[in-house]
Parts: structure tokens; sequence; C-alpha cells
């Protein structure tokens, strides 16, 4: 009887330690990598111009989605006269295809000239890319780009 005791411990802590090892190698904890070819850190576009946005993702299991997001970084203060102008806001967001570990995004963001009837704000800007994977893992890239006529 103690025999069959100790066989059936035996073999439950067989079968425990395999499951749970298997457990440990189906974690995702990597990050997804971003690589932005286009725009580049502070390149400059005019009202009414479009941004090329290209960007590849990658992941070491599958992707998941993405989101871009362009807001306007200055302090709120302008240096042409007493006009008002509208801070541009944009973002995006995605699925990437199931399943995959690799995705290229290629888009044209227009850049208004006006928002709500007001010229848009010139000046510095951030870019932001956050891609998540399918486990959740999430990895961020900023870049700043700049708006107006005066920043060529």
């Amino acid at each position: 009887m103690k025999q069959n005791i100790f066989k059936i411990l035996a073999v439950s802590a067989l079968i425990f330690q395999s499951c749970s090892g298997d457990d440990d190698q189906g974690i995702d904890t990597q990050k997804p990598v971003i690589v932005l070819n286009n725009p580049t850190d502070h390149q400059a576009f005019l009202p009414g111009e479009e941004i090329y946005l290209n960007v590849d993702f990658s992941d070491d299991l599958e992707l998941g989605s993405y989101k871009i997001e362009i807001h306007f970084s200055e302090d709120g203060h302008t240096h042409k006269g007493n006009e008002e102008f509208a801070e541009w806001f944009y973002t995006e967001m995605g699925t990437l295809e199931p399943g995959s570990v690799q995705a290229n995004l290629q888009k044209q963001i227009p850049v208004p000239v006006q928002i709500n009837n007001l010229p848009i704000a010139e000046g510095h800007y951030h870019f932001g890319i956050y891609l998540t994977d399918k486990a959740g893992n999430e990895q961020q890239f900023f870049s700043e780009i700049a708006i107006g006529e005066d920043i060529h």
C-alpha cells in the first residue's frame, strides 16, 4: 500500500513538473519593436502638406494593434501678433493582421491648414507611435516634427 501511494505521488510530481514548465514557455513577455522610417525626427511640414508615414512593426510571437498620435508640444504662446490659433491633434488606431510577426504601415496624413476656422498653430509637435502585441506587451516610440513656415 505504501508503495502504491509513493508511486502515485512520484507520477503526480512528474506530471506537475512537466505542466508547469510548459506554461513558462508560453508566456510572452517581450515587447514588440517599432522602426520609424519616415517622418524623420525634426522634419518640417507646411500646413496643407501631407506627412508620409512609413513604419515597420515586429514581434517575436504575434502583433496586435497600433496607435498613432500627433499633438502640439509648445507652451501655447505664438509670435504672430494677436491672432488665435488652433492646436492640431491627430489620432488613429488600427489592428494588425492576425498571426503576423512583421508588418509595414504606410499612409499619408494630411496636415490641416485650419481647425474650426482658425489657422493651425505652428511649431513643434510630438509624433507618437504605440504598438501592442497579442499578449498585451506595449512599446512606444516618440519623435518630434515641426509644422509651419517659420520652421523650414
